[in-house]
């Protein structure tokens, strides 16, 4: 009788080690997709952004003019993203002061570029909110020098 109550005794304690080191691997497995998640928001926030980082320092006015285009295309297609605001310089265009999103200011931005004047582009703004959209580009600058 002794023999078999420590032999229950043995094999409890070795279903109680085993369930310990199973909830060991299941917390690792959850934070490592935590981690994960992390990675693929940092990998969104980049690919977002590049499509407007690539604009930046000189170009003409005909990239002057796809910048606008993709402004536009995120502010419609996009908006749980944040509009995009963008900001003219040394560029009159009547009935735009300021930084603008709405699209009809933008189509007169993008109007007034002239294809052969060279433009400086500086990304000024970034969300800075802590939440999901952070990092993703809010402002645009295009000047004239």
């Amino acid at each position: 009788m002794e023999n078999a109550s420590k032999a229950l005794i043995i094999a409890g304690a070795i279903l109680l080690a085993i369930l310990i080191i199973a909830l060991g691997v299941y917390i690792f497995n959850q934070a490592k997709s935590t981690t994960n998640m992390d990675e693929l928001s940092n990998q969104q926030v980049q690919a977002h952004n590049n499509t407007f980082e690539n604009y930046e320092g000189k170009i003409n006015g005909t990239q002057a003019k796809a910048l606008i285009d993709a402004v536009r295309n995120n502010n419609q297609t996009m908006p749980d993203l944040g509009d995009i605001y963008v900001e003219i310089s040394g560029i009159t265009v009547t009935g735009v002061s300021g930084a603008t999103k709405d699209n009809s200011q933008l189509s007169s931005i993008k109007n007034a570029f002239a294809t052969t004047s060279q433009y400086t582009v500086t990304i000024t703004e970034y969300q800075t909110a802590e939440g999901q959209y952070k990092g993703y580009v809010t402002k645009i600058k295009v000047s004239n020098p």
